[in-house]
């Protein structure tokens, strides 16, 4: 999977000394372009090993011929989750998709969902579907596995969604973990919260390359040494990672706290400890399966719409296969008020 290095329309318009406008014309035998710059763009064309993008180009002719803005071309999501229905059916994934699909709707593009994590599926499979609807451009849903896309990518645009994403050198969305984390100590803070503490799984740690953690501890400096409370960590089983929490929360006693475990609330009841009276909570990863928290939202639809603004724009540019210079685009997301802390 070597980096792509496709000559694109705009390199061929700059070797032959005309504007993009003119060498599309020119590569599709418009009437329009002189004999002279026509021929440049040929050669330049020819020189660069230009190769004109086949859906561009179905995508162009067709709203010629309908006169036009809206095309339905096709891209995929690649659902690599054991669970066919992974991305409908629970309430944390299912913003990610219908962001995409709206996103792809609204761009002229239809999303087709191919589930490469069932059982006996294979990569050469998932190859011919795609070559099969001429899709050249797919989303990568988190969770899966390398071997699920162990097959050549040159021929495709590609993003997926960050943290561990098992596909190093692609175009990634994620949430900002940093910020997020800075929004929602300060928040707690401006409630009124200063015992302010965070519970962080290891998992949470990994995948945001330890932002959390650094988030926090920013927030954190920022305040009175005499209110800091010592990071508290677990591991990812939620229940064993119950006695490690108990045990953090009892010797530091936090007023408030910042974590992404969803059942830490029946874990205070079952020790007497009452949300928001005795302590507050915030979800700093905020999310449609944990509603009523407090927390930042981490705005799942968006992500989903911006990963199909990647491969949509690669795919119009005439780019596939691995970039050589990856874009990483973080989403920042936004507090919102809830039950688990003190009115505000």
């Amino acid at each position: 999977m070597a980096p792509n290095s496709n000559p694109t329309l705009r390199d061929v318009a700059n070797a032959a000394g005309v504007s993009p406008m003119t060498a599309s014309r020119a590569l599709s035998g418009q009437a329009k372009v002189s004999p002279a710059k026509r021929d440049a763009v040929l050669a330049a064309a020819a020189k660069l090993g230009y190769q004109v993008n086949p859906i561009v180009r179905g995508v162009m002719s067709e709203m010629r011929r309908r006169k036009t803005n809206q095309f339905v071309g096709a891209i995929a999501f690649l659902n690599t989750s054991r669970e066919e229905l992974a991305w409908h059916a629970h309430p944390y994934n299912r913003p990610y998709l219908e962001g995409a699909k709206a996103q792809a709707t609204a761009s002229g593009f239809a999303l087709d969902e191919i589930w490469v994590g069932q059982p006996g599926w294979s990569p050469s499979r998932t190859r011919k579907v795609l070559n099969a609807r001429g899709i050249r451009g797919f989303i990568i849903s988190p969770g899966g596995t390398p071997e699920q896309l162990d097959f050549d990518l040159a021929d495709y645009a590609v993003a997926a969604f960050g943290g561990l994403s098992f596909i190093i050198g692609v175009h990634q969305v994620l949430p900002d973990y940093y910020q997020n984390y800075v929004t929602a100590y300060n928040k707690l803070w401006k409630i009124g919260y200063r015992r302010i503490g965070l519970f962080c799984p290891e998992y949470d740690a990994i995948s945001s390359e330890n932002e959390i953690i650094g988030g926090f501890l920013s927030a954190q400096w920022r305040t009175p040494k005499k209110y800091h409370v010592p990071i508290g960590h677990g591991p990812d089983n939620w229940q064993v990672a119950e006695t490690a929490f108990i045990k953090w929360f009892q010797r530091y006693r936090p007023d408030a706290i910042m974590i992404n475990f969803n059942m830490v609330p029946h874990w205070l009841e079952k020790i007497g400890v009452s949300i928001p009276r005795d302590v507050g909570l915030a979800h700093p990863l905020l999310s449609h399966d944990a509603a009523g928290w407090s927390g930042v939202e981490i705005r799942s639809r968006l992500q989903g719409a911006h990963a199909v603004d990647l491969i949509t724009a690669q795919i119009l540019r005439n780019e596939s296969g691995l970039p050589t210079e990856p874009k990483r685009l973080v989403i920042p997301g936004r507090w919102v008020g809830g039950n688990t802390t003190r009115p505000q």
